[in-house]
């Protein structure tokens, strides 16, 4: 019943803030919950809904391409608000996204201008050399029933990226995000290391502990079943295990190519030398008790708040196995390193040092700095609703009189388009601003330290009040009607960067703005076909060369010292 009550009241607000179908509506949620993204972004950005319907959309409820410096990944969503499942739907989602993606759109269905700028995108993404990995998510408003476990299975494993999730699951989705700012409950527990069987006599050697200034370290080895009872332990107190992983670490990755590994190694003929071919767990607790001996043959480690900071993968890989079958892992054993310190300085840096294989979440680690809480503060005296941790879009979206809702690392990345004059930057490296911003909030002799070191006067906060303005400005006109250049689709980093050089009333420098893109654009499809290149304003947005060329053409000067001394713009 509580499921329906919070659901629902999520879907009236929605169709009421945006004027839509209940249907379209639950779309808008359903999103909204698995990418944790705010309910405008979803409706600006992500979703195929054009002039408040979803007709040409192609079958996708929701295109979201994630695009980084080192990665690419697209999201794809169909959504069913009724309660049921069947295979046709299921079958009819897949084939919609081969279609379009896999085959280029082959059977040449009208497509609305979301869904074909998302194609295009995908494409320029792809034929720069880039793989694009893709998620299908199928959703309905209906329960999985036990008649529909061959029809899942089937489907899942036919289709390695789709996922489909039922009302259940969105419903949990959105808890854990809410949770997310709740104070986990204090976990206390007690790892039982493994003593040697080498050193037989007298007392068998098991951990390895030392001390460097005020932090506590011991490595160990630790039967894979321990490990395990240590995310039964969080369950039950914290009602989830995410809570025991660090914030700054990326989410569990399912079963890529390296999960897989881990999979088949622990399930393989060879599984007893899993800690010789795995790299172990690193473990944070605030605090422990080291044994000063062996006890009646054992080595407890009490600990308090355990948070694993490196090896979230390995853990819910073998988590998952321990789910269905525990007799698998009764000979593994994982390598441990634990430490004790509470200071988050050190904490950030075992982490990022743990962690060479998964990049790190930024975002996360920024959402807790001074500066973030101050602007927070101004964007809400603004009736805007500034999210920097996950969760926020459920937790205070609906909970203060706020207008309108923006993502933290959206306005840091149009902050860095405009006030920091590199558009070009912003559109291809989100994480590569979010570390560069993190890095000078605890370095003095960062050069954007002045800015970001959380001091109230700082000149920052008006700044990217400023900055989002003009995104929100060049969203609108983008989504306002269908846009008579092509480019507009793909030119909000340097469309913004060129309102904020001009300077003047918003209208009228789009105007000018779009004109100049317009010809540079032109100019460069020119430059590509004399050479028999193949132009996209993909590629060129992304350039140095895109930023020059406005520039030149508005006879705009450089300046980014001015971020300094600039407080705000007309």
């Amino acid at each position: 019943m509580n499921k329906e009550l919070f659901i629902g009241g999520y879907i009236d607000r929605i169709k009421i803030k945006f004027e839509l179908s209940e249907d379209l509506a639950f779309e808008i949620l359903c999103i909204s919950a698995f990418l944790d993204q705010s309910f405008d972004e979803v409706m600006q950005n992500i979703s195929t809904i054009e002039n408040g319907t979803g007709s040409h959309d192609g079958g996708m409820d929701g295109i979201y391409i994630d695009e980084d410096e080192n990665e690419c990944t697209m999201h794809i969503f169909q959504i069913k608000h009724g309660k049921s499942l069947g295979d046709n739907v299921l079958s009819k989602f897949v084939n919609d996204y081969r279609n379009i993606f896999v085959y280029d759109n082959s059977t040449n269905l009208p497509l609305n201008t979301k869904v074909n700028a998302a194609l295009v995108k995908y494409k320029d993404i792809v034929s720069s050399g880039k793989i694009v990995d893709t998620k299908l998510y199928f959703i309905f408003g209906g329960e999985k029933e036990k008649q529909h476990d061959d029809l899942i299975t089937r489907h899942l494993d036919e289709n390695e990226n789709l996922k489909i999730y039922d009302i259940d699951d969105l419903y949990d989705k959105i808890d854990n995000l809410v949770s997310e700012n709740k104070k986990r409950k204090d976990v206390k527990f007690s790892f039982m290391a493994e003593k040697s069987n080498i050193s037989l006599k007298h007392d068998p050697q098991a951990i390895i502990s030392f001390q460097i200034q005020n932090i506590k370290a011991i490595n160990f080895r630790l039967r894979a079943l321990e490990l395990c009872k240590l995310l039964d332990e969080e369950k039950s107190i914290n009602k989830r295990i995410d809570t025991v992983f660090s914030d700054n670490i990326r989410g569990f990755l399912k079963y890529n190519k390296t999960n897989k590994n881990i999979k088949d190694t622990i399930e393989s003929d060879f599984a007893e030398y899993f800690p010789f071919l795995n790299n172990g767990i690193t473990i944070i607790s605030e605090q422990m008790k080291i044994p000063r001996e062996m006890q009646a043959g054992y080595y407890p480690i009490e600990t308090k708040n355990p948070v694993i900071v490196n090896g979230l993968q390995t853990t819910n890989v073998i988590y998952d196995i321990y789910q269905q079958d525990r007799t698998k892992l009764d000979e593994i054993y994982v390598l441990i390193r634990l430490y004790e310190t509470s200071d988050p300085e050190i904490i950030d840096k075992i982490t990022d040092a743990t962690n060479t294989q998964s990049p790190i979440n930024f975002r996360d680690k920024i959402s807790n700095r001074d500066f973030n809480t101050y602007t927070k503060t101004l964007f809400e005296l603004n009736q805007i609703g500034y999210l920097a941790k996950r969760g926020d879009t459920f937790e205070n979206n609906f909970s203060k009189n706020l207008n309108e809702s923006i993502h933290s690392d959206m306005v840091l990345k149009f902050w860095y388009a405009t006030f920091y004059e590199m558009p070009e930057v912003a559109k291809n490296s989100k994480s590569k601003i979010l570390e560069e911003i993190y890095d000078s909030t605890i370095d003095k002799n960062h050069k954007l330290h002045k800015l970001f070191n959380g001091e109230k006067d700082s000149l920052i906060y008006k700044q990217l009040l400023a900055a989002y303005k003009i995104y929100k400005f060049v969203v609108d006109k983008r989504n306002e009607k269908t846009p008579v250049n092509d480019f507009v689709n793909y030119a909000d980093e340097l469309i913004s960067y060129g309102l904020y050089k001009l300077n003047e009333d918003f209208q009228n420098s789009y105007d000018k703005v779009c004109q100049a893109i317009k010809e540079i654009t032109e100019t460069e499809k020119q430059l590509f076909e004399n050479k028999s290149l193949t132009y996209s304003h993909n590629g060129y947005f992304k350039s140095s060369k895109s930023r020059y060329d406005l520039n030149n053409k508005l006879d705009l000067v450089e300046n980014s010292n001015s971020i300094f001394t600039h407080n705000s713009i007309s």
